[in-house]
């Protein structure tokens, strides 16, 4: 393993970044849906978001054109995280609780480390699932304390379940493209998988796309949507894939235990929510979680096959 890879830098900086990015997103996805259908929304985004990484390509000068070869890799990488990820997402949270969605969620370090150990790239030590389960532990504090915890029953099942499904294929999505990012910048990989999703995801939000011709949509949610585009999904996504390639699956994932901390201090901010005395015990846990993974040690496999 890189020595510099155990170290704090830039590469968490970053990381930090587009946490706080993804986390203002939530409170700006709100103001926008008051306006946009959900899969209008999202279909107009993934195609800004798309155009535009393929305008920083041609900008920085990358060759674009693909190989033949990886063709299929990127097109099955591109479905499953971006056409099913969003779709079952957005379904998911319609039909569960904001609690329930938040805990399930709040496995993703967890799953992505699973997979990333199943596939054999990644041998995780003690300190690092150490932790990941004290990270959690802590969101959940932070959880309860906003929302009343979590809620199980028949009524919840469908959504809770789309929920559980998306997070397993944005580790699918995370893991698979470590072998990818040593031939291909972030930049690349990011444009490309987005791109072919977002061709994938079209045909279900054609009907929602279509209403929005001659909408009286306003410029604060216009606004809100290309902030989502630009931030929450072009650059967000390229900092995601350049932490991958730069310290591994597990400790770029263990970043997403921050985002509901976050998305609840925008919230207090923003809408004057209250903070209560046991959401701000979580987020000190969730620090130390977030620090032990990323300093916890973490044996890559030389050989990496998608």
């Amino acid at each position: 393993m890189d020595k510099a890879q155990s170290q704090l830098g830039l590469t968490d900086l970053y990381m930090l970044l587009a946490v706080v990015l993804w986390s203002l997103n939530f409170s700006v996805i709100k103001i926008a849906l008051r306006e946009f259908s959900p899969l209008g929304f999202n279909g107009v985004r993934l195609l800004f978001a798309s155009s535009l990484l393929f305008i920083f390509l041609k900008f920085r000068k990358e060759k674009i054109g693909l190989p033949h070869r990886d063709w299929g890799v990127f097109l099955f990488l591109g479905v499953i995280g971006t056409t099913f990820y969003q779709l079952f997402f957005i379904h998911g949270l319609n039909w569960t609780t904001a609690s329930n969605s938040a805990l399930i969620i709040a496995l993703a370090p967890a799953i992505i480390a699973l997979v990333s150990t199943g596939f054999r790239h990644e041998r995780l030590s003690w300190l690092t699932w150490g932790g990941i389960v004290i990270s959690f532990g802590g969101l959940y504090l932070v959880i309860t304390q906003r929302i009343g915890g979590f809620v199980w029953s028949l009524e919840y099942l469908k959504g809770d379940l789309l929920i559980f499904t998306a997070n397993f294929l944005w580790a699918i999505y995370t893991v698979k493209a470590k072998p990818l990012l040593g031939r291909y910048s972030p930049l690349k990989f990011t444009a490309w998988t987005m791109a072919l999703g977002t061709i994938f995801f079209l045909p279900f939000a054609a009907q929602d796309m279509k209403r929005l011709v001659g909408a009286k949509i306003s410029l604060v949610a216009w606004g809100a949507l290309a902030y989502s585009g630009v931030f929450a999904l072009a650059v967000c996504y390229v900092i995601w894939y350049s932490s991958v390639k730069r310290v591994g699956n597990s400790r770029t994932a263990i970043y997403d235990n921050l985002i509901p901390l976050l998305t609840i201090l925008f919230a207090f901010f923003i809408l004057q929510e209250r903070l209560s005395l046991g959401q701000a015990l979580g987020a000190g846990i969730i620090i130390i979680g977030v620090i032990m993974t990323r300093l916890g040690r973490v044996e890559t496999r030389q050989k990496e096959m998608i």
